[in-house]
């Protein structure tokens, strides 16, 4: 995360230079992030129940794998950015207009307000990732619709 990243050119093509700072902080941010739930999920393995013994065990498993999911495609996608950006792929091979992140359902709502019951740690941490998410999906459409114009 202390790399130099270089900076984006003034006139940055959607075939050539995105904006690499741009996705450089964000990178950084989802990196970070990964390392912190990761480390969370971790360390609370042996308090969680069995997923079957109540609706609020059963909602707090569901609600961090679903926050995993958010984390691991916000990843995924910013590490396509990357290998655009190191001129191993093109963005239109960087696009699944089929499997946008926007198309996605599990990971674009937000259950939140329902979860109040658990742990403020968790509910940051799954805050900050759809926060994540949802950057990551409009910069994932932004480019998806410069390449198909």
């Amino acid at each position: 995360m202390d790399q130099e990243h270089p900076a984006a050119s003034g006139q940055a093509s959607y075939k050539s230079n995105f904006a690499v700072v741009h996705f450089s902080r964000t990178y950084d941010e989802a990196f970070t992030l990964l390392v912190e739930a990761r480390n969370y999920l971790s360390a609370h393995r042996k308090n969680r129940g069995k997923p079957g013994r109540s609706v609020d065990a059963m909602t707090q498993c569901l609600e961090e794998m679903r926050m995993t999911t958010r984390l691991i495609r916000a990843m995924g996608w910013l590490l396509t950015v990357r290998a655009v950006e190191a001129g191993e792929i093109d963005w239109d091979e960087a696009v699944d207009t089929d499997n946008l992140m926007t198309d996605l359902r599990v990971c674009i709502d937000d259950q939140r307000a329902q979860c109040a019951f658990l742990s403020p740690e968790l509910l940051d941490l799954m805050e900050r990732a759809h926060g994540l998410y949802m950057r990551a999906a409009r910069m994932e459409l932004q480019v998806a619709a410069r390449c198909n114009a």
